[in-house]
């Protein structure tokens, strides 16, 4: 950490450096902005008029015009083990936030004093920010750095255009008494008496006065980096999401690590640049942070630079300007003092000529409503007169020198600045494509300015990315804006569960990425959009195109159509080209939708293999008619048949029954028969056994006779 006496020595020794060069450079904003005869050159002179006559005012528009409509195209490509996709991340976080009121502010100033001087800067500031709920998060935004001549004050040792290689920047902010006052009580909580004997004490050799004599009190955002070894902290919750701090700020988020159940897992050191922001006064430093990054978060704009004798220089538009728009201004003055203060050319008549008609000649010019006038054609002596006017007053004559000198001082500034169309190639019937050719011929006059800015804008991007990777280390939901303006939204430093390891892994974590930065110059979106749909019209009222490219052509066309009524239509096309293949889905929903599609299309067969399925279903379906006309013919057959055995076995059924009927009386005739034989063998064998039982009767009788003889 610096002490007070250190910080003003090195501010001292930035004031000293260049201090020629930003008096010239604080001499042109004057110059371009306040007034033009501020100065000593002309100051002496007998004018009675003194006027303006500024032609610097247009080139100055037109550069800044330039600078508009070409702007700045940053590029973070991703290095080392970042993802590419991390690039498209860093691009929308970095427009989205550009676009902002402080941001667009410090673009356009640093636009308009680089043009008038030659240097501008502006600061990028990490800020808190409440949403509804009440949580503070922080966000990056630019701040203009008015005045960058005066006020911005840079390591004498840095050389470079970008100021990359610099180890500290003062940054001056003029304050009253009472503005001073309510800082130092804000910052330091305590009350302070703003006299000079504070900030002369305890030293007194500073070269740079901290109080002015209009009782400004001076205070300095001063910016120092070095090269320090850092440990970081790596904290992770239950659900596998993780979080890094440096340990110098873990005591501001502690409690917040408590309350979303971060523990720590484990720590790491590294050495890193370490940017520490001072706020001091000449009485003392009233406030001292680590501010995110590793970059002095100050950037610098050029006009035109270069380096004379080891001191830096730059100037704007305004410096060699400036004694051919001084001539010119004293030139037109004094043509004016010559209008006004000669007399116009008059009439002179003699006494005698206009005696009793003198009222006639008292007006003169469109006062004078008389029809005509009146003139005595004798004296008194009846002699005669000569007619009308005897003489004239002379109306007073431009120098030929002064007309030569106005046209030179004209071209002299034309030269310089080269404000409006070149008259050669004025023309109010010039074809989109000579305008073009034209654009870029002017282009010419501010293609210095355009390339300087494209150092600043890249040197923006790279202390961007450093800052954010420190600033977003959090999981949130950021909006991204694209090239062509829309918005999407994506979660950063979330995680997702990856299934096959059964653990939680980062997804879009800005911390660990690391991009180098690019800048190109570039026409704005609307007019290369512009462009482009003249093109595609042609393209389209050519006739030549094939169906699918004329639909392709159609849908890009539609999608750069204005107005909120084509926004279903432009949504729609935009759809269309995506299920073509030719944009990439951006949005979850696109992509959801996009692999639908997809899947749906792998389960249809390929058209050919249809048409051939369809004519064998063709052919099949004509052999299944043949098979269903022969079943027909057959059920016919089979019918006729079955009608025919129908009759025939009712009639054999008739006839059975007829048999059945003449059986069975058969059968009972049969069966009486039988039973009447029955009956007389039974008969008959009744009789034939008492017949022998008549005889064993007998012969039993005649047996016991005889033994009874005996």
């Amino acid at each position: 950490m610096l002490k007070l006496k250190e910080l003003l020595e090195l501010h001292d020794k930035a004031y000293n450096n260049g201090y020629d060069t930003r008096l010239k450079a604080a001499d042109d904003m004057l110059f371009a902005w306040i007034t033009q005869w501020d100065d000593t050159y002309l100051s002496e002179t007998d004018l009675g008029y003194r006027g303006e006559f500024n032609i610097l005012r247009k080139a100055f528009r037109q550069i800044n015009t330039d600078l508009i409509s070409n702007p700045i195209q940053v590029d973070f490509d991703p290095v080392d083990d970042t993802d590419d996709s991390a690039a498209d991340i860093m691009d929308g976080m970095y427009r989205a936030d550009g676009r902002n009121n402080t941001s667009l502010e410090a673009f356009k100033n640093a636009n308009q004093e680089v043009i008038a001087c030659g240097v501008a800067a502006w600061e990028l500031r990490n800020e808190w920010k409440s949403n509804r709920s009440g949580d503070d998060k922080q966000v990056i935004k630019r701040h203009p750095l008015f005045e960058a001549n005066n006020n911005v004050m840079w390591d004498p040792n840095a050389k470079l255009i970008d100021k990359s290689d610099a180890n500290y920047v003062s940054c001056l902010v003029a304050y009253s008494e009472d503005g001073y006052k309510a800082l130092h009580k804000e910052l330091t909580g305590e009350d302070t008496n703003v006299a000079p004997s504070n900030f002369n004490s305890p030293e007194i050799s500073y070269v740079f006065p901290w109080i002015s004599e209009t009782r400004k009190v001076y205070v300095s955002r001063f910016f120092h980096r070095e090269m320090k070894k850092v440990k970081y902290l790596n904290f992770v919750d239950m659900f596998g999401g993780k979080r890094t701090l440096m340990e110098s700020d873990f005591d501001k988020y502690e409690d917040e690590l408590v309350e979303d159940g971060f523990n720590l897992e484990s720590e790491k050191v590294v050495k890193r640049y370490v940017v520490t922001r001072y706020i001091a006064s000449g009485e003392r430093i009233l406030e001292s942070v680590t501010v995110p990054g590793e970059h002095l978060p100050v950037i610098p704009q050029y006009g035109e630079r270069q380096f004379v004798e080891g001191e830096e220089h730059y100037e704007g538009i305004t410096r060699l300007a400036k004694d051919p728009q001084r001539l010119r201004n004293f030139e037109m003055s004094y043509l004016a003092d010559i209008v006004s203060r000669s007399p116009r050319e008059k009439p002179i008549f003699g006494t005698e000529q206009i005696q009793g008609f003198e009222d006639m000649y008292e007006e003169s010019g469109p006062e004078n409503n008389f029809p005509y006038l009146k003139q005595n054609m004798f004296d008194a002596n009846g002699e005669p007169l000569p007619v009308g006017p005897v003489g004239y007053i002379k109306a007073p004559e431009v120098p030929p020198a002064l007309i030569a000198c106005m046209q030179e001082t004209r071209a002299a500034v034309d030269d310089v600045a080269g404000a409006g169309l070149p008259a050669d190639i004025t023309d109010v019937d010039l074809s989109g494509k000579a305008m073009n050719a034209l654009n870029k011929r002017l282009d010419m006059q501010s293609y210095t300015y355009q390339d300087n800015r494209k150092f600043a804008v890249r040197r923006d991007g790279e202390i961007y990315a450093s800052m954010a990777r420190d600033v977003y280390d959090y999981k949130t939901e950021v909006i991204l804006v694209k090239v062509d303006g829309s918005k999407s939204k994506e979660m950063i430093n979330d995680t997702e569960m990856d299934f096959e390891e059964m653990e939680n892994k980062p997804v879009n974590d800005i911390t660990d990425m690391v991009f180098e930065v690019y800048a190109d110059i570039g026409p704005s979106f609307e007019s290369v959009k512009a462009q482009n749909k003249e093109e595609i019209k042609e393209l389209l009222s050519s006739g030549q195109l094939d169906p699918e490219t004329h639909a392709l052509l159609l849908n890009e066309y539609l999608i750069m159509t204005d107005g909120s009524s084509f926004k279903d239509l432009r949504d729609y096309a935009r759809k269309k080209l995506i299920m073509m293949g030719v944009k990439k889905p951006e949005t979850k929903e696109e992509k959801a939708e996009l692999a639908q599609a997809q899947e749906a299309q792998a389960n249809q067969k390929d058209p050919s293999m249809v048409l051939a399925e369809a004519e064998l279903l063709k052919g099949q379906a004509d052999l299944l008619e043949q098979e269903n006309r022969k079943a027909e013919m057959s059920i016919s057959a089979s019918k006729i048949q079955g009608e025919a055995i129908s009759r025939s076995e009712k009639l054999q059924s008739e006839t059975n029954l007829n048999i059945a009927k003449v059986s069975q009386e058969q059968q009972k005739i049969d069966d009486a028969r039988f039973d009447n034989a029955v009956k007389n063998g039974i008969e008959m064998a009744k009789a034939e056994w008492q017949a022998e039982m008549d005889l064993n009767a007998q012969v039993q009788n005649n047996l016991q006779v005889t033994n009874a003889n005996i």
